[in-house]
């Protein structure tokens, strides 16, 4: 290997340790504060009483969860501290959640988009599919199959290498992304395009959909908004998955390699793109969700007043006293 490609070996390498140093921490933040004004949006007296936000509020908390697993080790590796180089139970367990909620939180906005379409048909037995008591049920069934079936062999797969990386071998990971295309970036958002016509064409034709129902019409609209933002930034990580299929038994140059692991940083983070901004794409495009937001911003600035005043007041008693 010449000097020229080693230059550039080092030159990727650096790209890669320096989109992990400030993309990761930032997505952190900005959607850990989106996740938690998501949730308390969703549950809303208001809104609650739909069906589809027990999904909305679902996904929430697993991006919630998914986030911290997928993005803090790798901020953390920058700087020699990721625990999960270091203990191999922990080096499991990272990726077993990691995939299990990115999983899991696909799945909740594909069956928010099949409620969805339930909640808008003309045939009655369709429509009591859509109720607050089947949404929780399939909820629990969805995360116990997800946390149960898929991602298992992750505890058998990835273990620490004699580089201290948490490491899987070319079988494994062939399995694994496989799986992660089936489960999570490849199948799931046909069928949510499928649901999301069949919706469209049951708000256009159906009898039964009154037009007062301003709340359902504003779920709608915001699960059309997460299921285009998910296609959109899953494309990228979709692509990397199946050329990683078909071409992890190539024997590859040092560059390639490189290469491959830079593409791969950039599709992983891109990924989580849409966990870290929905709330803020939801604020920007909806003016009845900016609106709960507003009241929520407004409850917690007078909570938090209340209770500078109530400690003030404590002070000054404590001091005449």
């Amino acid at each position: 290997m010449n000097a020229s490609s080693q230059s550039t070996i080092a030159y990727l390498n650096f790209i890669r340790y320096e989109l992990n140093r400030y993309i990761p921490i930032t997505f952190l933040i900005f959607g850990s504060i989106g996740q938690i004004l998501n949730i308390l949006v969703f549950t809303r007296p208001i809104i609650r009483a739909s069906s589809c936000s027990i999904y909305f509020v679902s996904g929430s908390i697993v991006n919630f969860v998914s986030l911290h697993v997928g993005l803090i080790t790798p901020f953390l590796g920058i700087y020699n501290l990721d625990p999960t180089q270091i203990f191999d139970s922990l080096c499991k367990i990272r990726y077993y959640l990691r995939f299990s909620t990115i999983t899991l939180s696909t799945w909740f906005i594909l069956l928010a988009c099949i409620d969805r379409s339930f909640s808008t048909s003309n045939n009655v037995n369709m429509r009591s599919f859509s109720s607050l008591r089947v949404a929780k049920r399939i909820v629990i069934l969805a995360t116990i199959i997800c946390f149960t079936c898929p991602y298992t062999q992750v505890f058998y797969c990835y273990r620490i290498n004699q580089d201290s990386l948490c490491a899987v071998n070319p079988t494994c990971r062939l399995i694994n992304d496989i799986i992660l295309l089936v489960c999570n970036s490849g199948v799931p958002p046909i069928l949510m395009m499928l649901t999301t016509l069949i919706t469209i064409h049951n708000v256009k034709y159906s009898n039964h959909i009154v037009v007062g129902r301003r709340r359902d019409v504003q779920l709608i609209r915001l699960l059309f908004i997460q299921v285009f933002s998910l296609i959109l930034f899953s494309i990228p990580i979709t692509a990397q998955k199946f050329y990683a299929c078909l071409t992890i038994y190539m024997v590859k140059s040092p560059l390639t390699i490189a290469i491959d692991n830079l593409m791969s940083a950039i599709a992983t983070e891109i990924s989580y793109v849409n966990n870290s901004t929905i709330f803020y794409t939801y604020s920007l495009t909806n003016r009845r969700y900016r609106k709960e937001v507003f009241r929520i911003l407004l409850l917690l600035f007078t909570y938090c007043l209340s209770l500078i005043n109530n400690i003030g007041l404590c002070v000054t008693i404590k001091t005449l006293v």
